[in-house]
């Protein structure tokens, strides 16, 4: 009787013990650590993943590398039983580091591909995320032969160009909160192949909601977005041209990098209706490279100052008239709308009559506030 007594409160308890049945053994699957989706002829997606294999070699321990499977379906989900029917082993996307949405899929609306991440638990929100120029197949494919894997490969390409702001910092789990932001819209990296195949970023993809416009800011233009958008990285560095006298052509130029940004966003609100936006971008900037010097003179310094704050300004402006032309309120002006005038938004026509219109002024002012250690 004692001997039940002390057996049978252990085993109520292990009733209640949940063990392993939620483990995912890594014996069990192939991970998937790149992925691309496209839109077929047939209305049907193509989901093409790649995954790492390792190589040996007599010389050298082991090489990684990566393989490719795609197959096409109805949906990602079908896609990916689909690619599961010619594999050994089970398709698992948990530690998925690119994805690369080819741009005639992405100009539909990139919601129905990404569901599929949101509603799975194991997913890899933090996955990094682009547009293709073209179809996003190649572009993960274009490293196939390569020691180096392709996934490693993409990441880094994307992690570095974030670092020195080139692009904006965003993944699968960051755009979310826009895909469903009326007063706001998100830019992806906007990837491509150059004629030696080798992958390079264009600048920003424009959207407008969940649908890719077919529009990207080039380099300048998205420097100059990032910075409007008060998100300067660890670094920033700028060739301008800002000369046409001297006979050697790289005379006439000037690097620089921003090493401090500041920006304020107004808007005009009059007679519950919006006026126009006021933006103003100061930057701080240290010379990094200047053939012509005499950066001890101040005058130079006042005509230089003066030279590429109407540059950038330049630059700025051609990157706000592309964003309205594609309809793309990547700045968050209709944001700020909603949440300090909302009467204003409740009364307008913001994506489709206002946005477009309204009147955005830009002026950048640059300050060089460092020219290296010879002056």
């Amino acid at each position: 009787m004692t001997t039940i007594k002390r057996i049978l409160p252990v085993l109520m308890i292990s009733l209640f013990l949940t063990g392993c049945w939620d483990q995912n053994l890594l014996k069990e699957v192939r991970l998937y650590m790149s992925a691309s989706f496209d839109l077929e002829p047939d209305g049907r997606i193509r989901d093409g993943v790649t995954s790492p294999i390792l190589g040996t070699s007599p010389d050298t321990p082991s090489k990684a590398r990566s393989e490719f499977h795609s197959a096409a379906g109805n949906t990602p989900r079908e896609a990916r039983v689909n690619i599961d029917k010619k594999v050994s082993k089970k398709f698992d996307a948990s530690k998925l580091r690119v994805m690369v949405i080819g741009s005639e899929l992405a100009k539909q609306d990139i919601y129905p591909v990404l569901d599929v991440f949101y509603r799975d638990p194991k997913s890899s929100l933090s996955a990094k995320i682009a547009i293709a120029e073209g179809r996003g197949d190649e572009i993960i494919k274009s490293r196939l032969q390569e020691e180096e894997k392709v996934s490693d490969y993409l990441y880094n390409l994307i992690a570095s160009a974030e670092i020195v702001s080139f692009i904006t910092e965003e993944n699968i789990q960051s755009i979310c909160a826009e895909l469903f932001d009326p007063g706001e819209d998100f830019l992806l990296p906007y990837l491509g192949l150059t004629t030696d195949n080798e992958v390079e970023i264009k600048g920003l993809a424009m959207f407008n909601d969940r649908a890719f416009t077919g529009e990207n800011l080039n380099e300048y233009e998205s420097k100059m977005f990032i910075l409007m958008d008060d998100q300067l990285g660890k670094s920033m560095r700028f060739t301008k041209k800002v000369s046409n006298k001297e006979d050697k052509s790289h005379l006439n130029f000037i690097s620089f990098d921003v090493i401090k940004s500041s920006r304020k966003l107004k808007l005009q609100t009059s007679n519950n209706s919006i006026q126009g936006a006021d933006i103003k971008v100061k930057l701080k900037i240290s010379i990094s490279e200047f053939p012509q010097d005499k950066l001890d003179k101040q005058d130079k310094i006042k005509k230089l100052n003066k030279k590429l704050s109407r540059e950038l300004t330049k630059d700025a402006e051609r990157a706000i008239k592309k964003m309205q032309a594609a309809n793309c309120d990547g700045l968050g002006i209709g944001r700020r709308l909603i949440a300090m005038h909302p009467s204003v938004w409740g009364s307008i026509q913001w994506k489709g009559d206002v946005y477009p219109n309204l009147p955005i002024n830009v002026k950048v002012t640059v300050d060089i506030a460092g020219n290296g250690i010879i002056n």
